[in-house]
């Protein structure tokens, strides 16, 4: 989706802060660039029991009556759901649109819960179109007459717990405290509207959004009935090679508007590219060649190559890949007309045009202070968004984008560009947490979830062909777990609004994800 794009981006200049504080690297001002990790986004305190459902927290009461409203709501709810001893609560916030639900107590009720996640705010949107996550879910709903909510992440949007994002503050962000507030929401939300135990409550969600509501289901078949899991990288690994190897698959893919000819005319440009990285003179002709804000001399600046070389990659946003987009270069098919236009000219001059195209002709940022360390190292509610989701990846699910030189990566490969260690160190500059810990705590979410054996049933797992996050998710079926491919399909494309242009392929996804549905809520309220 847009947001998992435009962090995509974030993540690759926070890559090279280790650059500008001084962490000794090989090349100098051809510092660390890893690829971004994606994207790239509540019960009032009764008693302190687990399991204990929380009473209302916002004054709707009992006395509610049902309707199309889609207004902002706020509950309480608690900061830390497992040490007891903690009483610190907040006010977490949460859309309903009841405008199709059948609250008759003849039958068992149906709830659809869009589960929020990395990004910016929630909108009232999220419950009457569904926007990027949910928008097949709304349309679900009238079909079902389903009581639609939807859930806003802590830490993300305007749900933040603590009064900045400092280290100690984050560490109540994780995907455990994530699950506890959906139990905790399930309850109040239960409570608020009266519904029986006997409702059957689905969860959707597309990337982490679908992680959690593959989990939620997991972790609580006794308050999900099923859940629609899109996009979702079920298996946590610290070294992520597999993405950037999708990426080169997706190049090379006929079906999307690549070819064999576009992928090897990139990599040619990749390989010139770590050779002008590696010298003052290459980097200077580099620096001008792309469009590099400022002089020749700017380049030789700590981290300036990496953030140029970042440029470079940072316009084959394949995971975001629209087939019916309108802009230049803005998807495969239009990149790759570009890399393969004439054939004569240096791959790198072809991807230079590219370059300046996709900036809209504006020069590459090159300034480490403003562009990276700034951002990452910024505390601040307001400031310091870009640290929430990377604290993610260093405490617990690593997803870190390499190049490495076994891998299938087509951009610049070796040279201690885009390595595993380069984000260890900016997990340790920014967290205090070292590699050693983070592959710990990889290892411990799987063991935790399950990976992509989450124990579960009725969990439907939908991915697109030429998205990089398919390679950690479920792609064939597995005994209760559903699961197929979209061919040509990107970033959890089909959760998206339905649009005229929209692939067959996409529209039978659908459809195929409704029919799921339809068979889930045939079956009676069971674990």
């Amino acid at each position: 989706g847009g947001c998992a794009q435009r962090r995509r981006r974030k993540m690759a200049k926070t890559a090279v802060l280790a650059a500008l504080l001084g962490i000794a690297l090989e090349m100098g001002p051809c510092t660390a660039l890893p690829r971004r990790p994606w994207r790239a986004s509540r019960g009032y305190p009764g008693p302190r029991e687990r399991g204990v459902a929380p009473g209302p927290g916002n004054g709707e009461g009992q006395g509610y009556q049902y309707g199309g409203s889609s207004s902002e709501k706020t509950f309480e709810q608690w900061l830390d759901h497992f040490d007891g001893a903690n009483t610190a609560t907040w006010r977490q916030r949460y859309f309903v649109n009841a405008s199709a639900f059948a609250s008759n107590a003849s039958f068992a009720p149906v709830v659809f819960l869009c589960v929020g996640g990395e990004g910016p705010p929630l909108t009232a949107d999220v419950v009457k179109t569904g926007e990027e996550h949910c928008a097949l879910m709304v349309d679900l709903a009238q079909r079902h007459g389903a009581l639609v909510v939807a859930l806003e992440h802590r830490y993300y949007g305007k749900s933040v717990p603590t009064p900045d994002l400092s280290t100690d503050s984050l560490r109540f962000l994780s995907a455990e405290q994530a699950l506890e507030d959906i139990a905790s929401f399930h309850a109040h939300i239960s409570d608020t509207y009266g519904l029986p135990a006997r409702a059957r409550w689905v969860a959707f969600g597309g990337s982490y959004p679908g992680m959690l509501a593959a989990w939620s289901r997991s972790k609580y078949p006794h308050l999900f009935h099923a859940a629609v899991s899109s996009s979702a990288p079920l298996r946590a690994v610290s070294n992520m090679y597999q993405y950037n190897d999708v990426v080169a698959r997706a190049l090379a893919d006929r079906d999307v508007g690549g070819s064999p000819t576009c992928l090897r005319r990139v990599r040619d440009a990749f390989v010139e590219i770590g050779g002008m990285l590696g010298s003052m003179t290459g980097r200077a002709t580099l620096g001008d060649l792309v469009g590099a804000c400022g002089g020749k001399l700017d380049m030789e600046k700590e981290g300036a190559g990496a953030l140029v070389a970042d440029a470079a990659s940072g316009v084959f946003g394949v995971q975001g890949n629209d087939p019916s987009c309108t802009e230049e270069a803005c998807n495969i098919e239009k990149q790759c007309a570009i890399m393969v236009a004439n054939i004569t000219l240096s791959p790198l001059v072809q991807l230079a045009k590219l370059i300046k195209v996709s900036n809209g002709g504006k020069c590459v940022p090159i300034d480490f202070a403003s562009e990276v360390a700034s951002p990452l190292l910024n505390t601040t509610v307001e400031g310091g968004t870009e640290r929430v989701w990377f604290y993610q990846t260093c405490s617990q699910f690593g997803f870190y984008q390499t190049c490495d030189p076994y891998s299938q990566c087509p951009f610049v490969r070796g040279m201690g560009v885009d390595t595993l260690d380069s984000y260890y160190r900016l997990c340790g500059l920014a967290f205090g947490i070292n590699g050693s810990t983070t592959e710990a705590r990889v290892a411990a979410a799987n063991i935790d979830f399950g990976g992509l054996e989450p124990g579960a049933s009725r969990v439907l797992s939908v991915n697109g062909d030429v998205d990089p996050w398919s390679a950690l998710s479920p792609r064939t079926p597995r005994p209760g777990m559903p699961a197929f491919v979209v061919r040509g399909a990107s970033h959890h494309f089909w959760t998206h609004p339905a649009r005229p242009t929209d692939s067959p392929e996409v529209v039978r996804a659908r459809k195929r994800i409704g029919m799921a549905v339809d068979r889930w809520l045939a079956l009676p309220s069971a674990e």
